[in-house]
Parts: C-alpha cells; structure tokens; sequence
C-alpha cells in the first residue's frame, strides 16, 4: 500500500557508478512507494539516471576523471592520499553546498551518500530532515578495524582505536575549517568536531550485511543495519554474450572499475598470464579504466556494462577490486571470489570476507604477481562452499533498500519533518 502523501526527496551523492547506483535502486524503491526522487551526482551520470525515468541535477566534479588524474597518488602512502584529499575538499565542498542547497529547495528529506558531505549542513540550512547511508562499516570507528585511509588490516583492538583517534584529530585539523567556512555561508554555526558532525550529528543507516560486517559494541545500536541495496537493472545480457556463456564452461570473470592502479600494462599482462595459467575461458570487464583494450587471448571477452545480477551467477569465479557494490553482487550470486584491493574500504571488504572464509587471504593490487594470482584463484575454489552459499541465501531474502525507504518515510513524519 502507498503511503498517504508523496514525498519529494532529493538522493545526494558524489563519486564512481558503486555511490550512484545505490541512489538509483532507493530511487526505484521510492517511486513503487508513490514518492518523487531526484537523483544529485556528477553531470556524467545525467544519461543514465534520466534513462531510467528519474529527475537528476548535476552536483560535484566527474569522479572518473579525478580518478583517472590521481590515481597514483590515491593508492600512494596514507599521508600522501591524506593530502590530496584536502585539496579536493578545500574547493568542493564550498561548490556541493552552493549547489546542493537550490536543488533542495522544495524537498521533504535530503538521503546522501558517497562524497556528498555538505548534505546535513544543507539539510539544517533548510530545515529539512536527513539520512546519511553508509554503503560499508569501515567509515565507523570501531576498534574491529582501522579508518578507511589505512590499509593494514588485522591489527589489535587497542591499536585500532589509537589510530581512529589520531585520525579524528587529522580530521578536525584538515577539513573543519573548510566545512566550517561553508556552513558560515549558509548561515550556521560552526562544528567542534568532524566526527560528530558527520557520524553522530544525525540519523545513518548501514546497507551492508550484518553478519560479514558486524557492529562494533561500542556503537550501542546507533547505527541500524538495512542489508545491501540492490539495483533492478533494467537491461539485458547482450545476447552475443549470452551465447558465449552457453557454449562452454563457467568461465572467470575479472574487474575492477574505475581501478587500474599505477599502470594498466602491468594489471593487462598479469591478468593474461594467470588466467592461462588455470586453463579457464575469461571476462573481462572494461570498467572506467578500460581494462583489457589490447589484444585478449583466443576464447576471451570483453565486455562493458554487463549487469553484474545477471552474470555473475554463470561465472565460475568473480575477480575484483572489494568495491561495496562488486562485493555485494558477487556474495548474492554465491560464487567463489578473489579480491585484490587497491584503496581505502576495499581492504576493509576483503579482510571481512577472508575471515568468513568467503575469498583467500587478500593480497594488494599493487603487489600481486601473476603467479599470486593464480594460486590465489586455484585457492578460491577450494574453499567449502557452506559460508558462500549462507551469504548468499541471505542476501536473496533481503531487501535493504525496502528498509531504508520505510525509514524514510518514518523521518518525514517525525517533528521536525514536513508530514
């Protein structure tokens, strides 16, 4: 049954497809439920976002081409990563604000997600209620794992949250400012604390799977769980596609993304020769980076834009990056996996899923070889099948995105909403 009255709700991201494709499938869920989306992301998104039926507005830079442009110094050391990001922040988020806050205007509730940090400050500005929707755990301080902008995984309890805490105080030092000379703009006061203002500063849900991704005690309950959010993807296998995957066996898939790390060469001429190596037909997906351009071995495809839902079941393995939303497809079609992470919560993904004995212990893009790959892949398969068929039976059942537009509808009505 639909709600009494449509609600006009503005789902504000910024990055790579996996932080807008998550805004697309709320937006699907929204508009079953009589309500009134629009999608605010990067202008490269427009096609796609309109192509579906949805109202878009242009908010933050195209992603694929900051990414493409800093790649090297994104999967540098922490410090140097630490330091771009300042710069990209210092002049966006004063640009998210000034952009954000006219398409606002009108609107019952702000959702956001992704890179889109000048969303509460516009949302208190407006008086408009806000959801933030965390598509991993590893942006919440926890002492099960470091911040994000730290690769290291499996390290002690106590030193967890020494660096979380170092990590608040790099926070406030680089960013407060900037987000406090935007929130000046809009009329507000400023924060103490970025921590605070970010996290617990309003309501936020976790689209992530609760039992690969639990929560931290010391959370207390304040951030609920909806499972992942899957998108309805309207569009086909291509049927010359689906022809290959009849006529042979379950072949590998492989891809990363927006991901090629520090050169697409090396990845092109590694993944060639493991995949030979284990004898197996391959996929390969373009992605952002245009993964496998050159010439592919004899029985190889390409492809580009594949619905991840529809293939992934038909393959025999998934090679990837750990990206939240790769990550979650690959655990709904139950099929073995090997990660290979490149930067930030896509080491937190394959650690998760390493310690459930879903995947093989992750080694870093960047420092895999072809032989690793290889034995990585061969390890994959070995691996019992019972944790990867539990995840994914469970991810059948759920419906993250039905969860978040309930909670939705229940901050409208609440005081402060416009119901």
């Amino acid at each position: 049954m639909n709600p009494a009255r449509s609600l006009r709700i503005v789902l504000a991201t910024i990055g790579s497809r996996g932080d807008v494709q998550p805004m697309l499938a709320l937006a699907q869920a929204l508009a079953a439920r009589g309500h009134r989306p629009l999608i605010a992301a990067p202008a490269n998104f427009e096609d796609w976002v309109r192509a579906l039926g949805f109202d878009f507005a242009a908010l933050g830079d195209d992603m694929q081409v900051f990414a493409s442009e800093n790649q090297q110094i994104m999967t540098g050391k922490p410090l140097r990563m630490l330091k771009e990001m300042v710069r990209y922040f210092k002049v966006q988020i004063p640009l998210q604000a000034q952009r954000l806050a006219p398409i606002c205007q009108g609107a019952d509730l702000v959702v956001y997600g992704g890179l889109a940090f000048a969303a509460p400050s516009v949302a208190e500005h407006l008086k408009l209620p806000v959801l933030g929707v965390l598509y991993t755990t590893c942006l919440l301080p926890s002492s099960l794992h470091p911040p994000p902008n730290i690769p290291w995984h499996g390290l002690p309890s106590w030193l967890n949250n020494l660096i979380w805490r170092i990590n608040h105080v790099l926070g406030d030092l680089f960013f407060r400012d900037t987000l406090n000379t935007m929130r000046s703009s809009l009329g507000l006061a400023p924060v103490d604390h970025l921590r605070h203002h970010l996290i617990e500063g309003h309501p936020l849900v976790i689209a992530a799977d609760e039992v690969l991704f639990p929560p931290d005690s010391s959370w207390q309950g304040r951030f609920p769980y909806a499972n992942f959010i899957f998108f309805n993807d309207p569009a086909p296998l291509d049927p010359q596609l689906d022809a290959w995957l009849n006529a042979g066996e379950a072949p590998i898939y492989i891809g990363f993304g927006s991901m090629s790390g520090q050169g697409i060469e090396r990845v092109e001429r590694m993944i060639v020769e493991a995949i030979t190596a284990t004898g197996r037909r391959c996929i390969v997906d373009a992605g952002w980076a245009g993964l496998g351009a050159g010439e592919l071995p004899h029985g190889w495809r390409r492809v580009s834009d594949a619905p991840h839902a529809l293939l992934f079941p038909r393959t025999a393995l998934v090679v990837h990056h750990g990206g939240s939303g790769t990550t979650a497809q690959a655990l709904r079609a139950g099929v073995p996996q090997v990660l290979l992470p490149l930067i930030l919560d896509q080491f937190h993904h394959a650690h998760r899923l390493y310690l459930a004995g879903i995947a093989p212990r992750p080694v870093a893009m960047e420092r895999i070889s072809a032989a690793g790959l290889t034995a990585a892949i061969e390890s994959a398969l070995q691996l019992p099948a019972g944790p990867r068929h539990a995840a994914a039976a469970r991810l059948q059942m759920s419906n993250g995105r039905e969860q978040i537009v309930r909670r939705i509808e229940t901050l409208c009505k609440s005081p402060g909403g416009n119901t």
